[in-house]
């Protein structure tokens, strides 16, 4: 049953990048933005790669939910995928309510936070695919 955690893990962090990645899309293209372009495509990109690897997990799940031993395996996944719900929420909240002071005031302290989510959310990509690559031996 402990293999339940991390699909409903999973599910809520589909749920919170699909969530962010609106919220980066609704600042592209459509004039100004508090945010550099470049930024807004350097998180889709890496939420796009974290959702495609996110969407191959929950199929994996799906696929072996009778398999309790296999399930077991990917319990290790729980605590970076709450690290990774932190990090979109951060996200989100930089997306969802952007503000002067935010940007440019406390700018650098703020990039850096950005940074760090943007790096939680990748490395928890690539212990994903690790995870399932290993699953596949």
């Amino acid at each position: 049953m402990e293999g339940l955690g991390v699909a409903a893990s999973v599910i809520a962090v589909v749920q919170l990048t699909q969530l962010t990645l609106k919220l980066a899309h609704k600042h592209m293209g459509v004039g100004p933005s508090r945010f550099d372009n470049t930024e807004l495509q350097s998180i889709s990109r890496a939420l796009y790669a974290f959702n495609g690897m996110l969407q191959t997990l929950q199929t994996h799940l799906l696929i072996n939910e009778e398999d309790e031993a296999r399930l077991q395996t990917l319990n290790h996944l729980t605590e970076p995928l709450a690290r990774c719900k932190e990090a979109l929420e951060l996200l989100s909240g930089r997306l969802e309510n952007p503000t002067f002071i935010g940007k440019h005031i406390i700018g650098e302290r703020s990039d850096r936070k950005l940074k760090k989510a943007l790096s939680v959310i990748d490395d928890a990509r690539k212990l994903i695919e690790l995870a399932l690559l290993s699953d596949q031996q």
